[in-house]
């Protein structure tokens, strides 16, 4: 759903700015409205697809929170795609009728030799990927949350519900970190609470929550057991499995689009991006869980939207002859969008940060990916 708002956001800005383009150009309203709806279909049907491919893919081939995850990606696609392209452009034009549209902000296209710092940023975000790893494998197991490592899982009964923050609370003063707790319903119609902890925190996890529940006397213990990472592991499979086969059809589709060259950079951006983020969330200190794979899945699908909204500027200005290097024309490309990008991934920084700053502990990790 954060990428869904960074997205649906994304769409609209690049209609914006080409409708500015062509009104600082000199065009009139109606002309600058017409042009600009135009010229951003075609960037906004190749950014989409692309990550419509990995979330459709994820979809049919993923499991648990992985399979979810494609579910919802790929219905918030098509609806930001639909507002984007027809809700946006029906207020557009009532708006435009009362002459509110004339009130655009012409700014000045930027002119900054971004490429002139490539060798030095290389070199800083691939030191930060390597010691952000290799810390995550010095950890060892404590990279790995309960969903991957296993552990025991106590499922109790109770009369007198409590707040999964004080429950969280409560095992955190105790020392037990990173517990995954959940209320469901039992067979019999009883309300029930299923925490999962490290293997060997069981019995204190008993203990503890005893304590919390003291005035509460339907509490108790229905059962315990110790659960294996075999069921995490088909979900991490099965997530890598997809997203192996997501990574070839975006490499296929964009050598189709623009060429291959640009297909292996758009790769490699993600591989980067991904590495990255996890090689930060390791040097955090975090724990590899499910929501922080689903989050990973969501870097995934922001870095290529991107990418793709740069290289169609390169492409276009390519086909235009425009002047200069290729250099000069990558720089300039990344300016002309530069607005765009900075609304686009501000937007979905604030989603993200509100999640990360209010969301609780167990969105924590997730808002911080």
């Amino acid at each position: 759903i954060v990428l869904t708002i960074g997205m649906a956001i994304d769409a609209n800005v690049l209609i914006f700015e080409r409708i500015r383009e062509e009104l600082k150009a000199g065009k009139g309203v109606q002309g600058a409205v017409e042009t600009g709806y135009s010229k951003a279909f075609g960037t906004i049907i190749d950014a989409n697809l692309t990550t419509l491919i990995v979330s459709v893919i994820l979809m049919t081939m993923g499991t648990g929170p992985v399979k979810g995850f494609g579910v919802t990606l790929t219905v918030g696609i098509c609806a930001s795609m639909f507002t984007a392209l027809v809700v946006t452009r029906l207020v557009f034009d009532v708006f435009k009728n009362f002459g509110i549209t004339r009130r655009f902000c012409l700014l000045e296209q930027p002119k900054f030799n971004f490429m002139s710092y490539a060798k030095y940023a290389f070199a800083i975000s691939w030191l930060l990927v390597i010691a952000g790893i290799a810390f995550g494998v010095s950890r060892g197991e404590k990279a790995v949350g309960v969903d991957f490592r296993g552990g025991d899982q106590v499922t109790f009964e109770f009369t007198e519900k409590k707040t999964v923050d004080s429950l969280r609370d409560a095992l955190g003063q105790a020392g037990i970190d990173g517990a995954k707790i959940q209320y469901q319903s039992g067979g019999d119609s009883k309300e029930r609470l299923q925490v999962t902890v490290r293997d060997g925190d069981g019995d204190a996890a008993i203990g503890v929550l005893a304590k919390a529940f003291a005035t509460d006397e339907g509490f108790k213990k229905v059962s315990q057991l110790h659960t294996g990472e075999s069921i995490s592991g088909e979900i991490l499979k099965g997530a890598i499995k997809s997203l192996l086969i997501a990574l070839f059809a975006i490499l296929v589709y964009v050598t189709f689009r623009y060429e291959f060259s640009f297909a292996l950079g758009a790769i490699l951006a993600i591989c980067h991006d991904v590495l990255m983020t996890l090689g930060l969330f390791f040097l955090w200190e975090g724990e590899l869980s499910a929501p922080v794979m689903a989050a990973v899945l969501t870097i995934i699908g922001f870095s290529i939207n991107d990418t793709i909204v740069i290289f169609d500027r390169i492409r276009e200005d390519l086909k235009l002859n425009v002047k200069g290097s290729f250099t000069e024309i990558m720089n300039g490309a990344i300016s002309k969008t530069l607005s765009r990008t900075i609304i686009t991934s501000g937007t979905t920084l604030l989603a993200a940060g509100s999640l990360f700053l209010f969301g609780g502990g167990a969105i924590h990790s997730f808002a911080f990916v």
